[in-house]
């Protein structure tokens, strides 16, 4: 990811799946509506506990947009355990609560990426592009 402006490039992952773990339903909304052409399948969950579960119950999941701060299960505890259960799976950490440790926090927990909030358009799509343009394994 170079951060250039990339507003001509079109995103199409049609066929692809993403887990969208965010429970703020103001995040929801920028998600979607930022994914929306580019014809993604979107799933979500709420805290990190369903997002374990989803991993768990849907191979075809190629991504994680995983929030660190979440209730019930944080979202580093959730990648922690996302990573024994697919281990090439890529998780990108997002979160508005950035101290200094967090990014590194992140990686040590298993993370593929960070990104924090608020999260510029184009800087999201360049990140997924970067996973869901190749091939992940399934298992």
């Amino acid at each position: 990811m170079n951060g250039t402006p990339n507003q001509n490039k079109h995103y199409d992952w049609k066929g692809k799946t993403i887990l969208i773990a965010e429970d703020m339903e103001s995040s929801n909304y920028y998600f979607e509506a930022a994914l929306r052409k580019t014809n993604v399948n979107i799933l979500w969950a709420v805290n990190g506990k369903e997002a374990v579960e989803k991993v768990e119950n849907n191979k075809e999941i190629q991504a994680v947009l995983m929030d660190i701060n979440m209730p019930e299960m944080n979202g580093l505890e959730a990648t922690r355990k996302i990573r024994k259960i697919r281990h090439d799976l890529p998780v990108i950490v997002q979160t508005a609560y950035v101290l200094s440790h967090e990014e590194e926090k992140s990686y040590e927990f298993g993370a593929n990426a960070f990104m924090s909030k608020p999260i510029k358009l184009n800087d999201l799509l360049e990140t997924l592009d970067e996973f869901l343009s190749k091939p992940v394994a399934s298992g």
